[in-house]
C-alpha cells in the first residue's frame, strides 16, 4: 500500500520554510491561543532556556493576535531541544514549533513597531 512515506515526505519538499534546516536560536510557534501571554509561551517552554525579552506576538493590522509567536533561545542546541515539544499544548490548542531565523524575526519585530 501507499502508507509508508507521507511524514518523511514533508520534511523535505518546498515550502517557505524549506530552506531554513539549520538551527539558529529562533523558533516560530503556530497554533498558539489568541489570548497567551508572555507568562503562557514561558509556561510551553519549561525547561527550556527561552530569552524573555524574545517572545514577540505576530498581530494582524487591526491588532488582532495571529497565533504565531517568534522566540529566541541562546543557542542553536537550545532551540533544537525546544523542538521536541513541537505540537505540545498550551492551553486546549496544539502549536507546532518550526526553525526560524533572525531575518524572519526581524521583519515581525519591526513590522509592530
Amino acid at each position: 500500500g501507499g502508507r509508508g512515506g507521507g511524514r518523511a515526505a514533508r520534511f523535505t519538499g518546498a515550502g517557505p520554510a524549506s530552506s531554513l534546516t539549520e538551527h539558529t536560536g529562533y523558533l516560530r510557534l503556530r497554533g498558539c491561543p489568541f489570548t497567551a501571554t508572555k507568562r503562557d509561551v514561558l509556561g510551553f517552554f519549561r525547561g527550556h532556556p527561552v530569552v524573555e525579552d524574545s517572545i514577540e506576538f505576530v498581530r494582524r493590522a487591526d491588532g488582532k493576535m495571529t497565533g504565531e509567536v517568534y522566540v529566541r533561545l541562546p543557542s542553536a542546541e537550545d532551540a533544537k531541544r525546544a523542538m521536541a515539544l513541537d505540537r505540545s499544548l498550551m492551553g486546549r490548542r496544539y502549536v507546532e514549533l518550526f526553525i526560524s531565523g533572525v531575518e524572519e524575526y526581524s521583519k515581525v519585530t519591526s513590522a509592530g513597531r
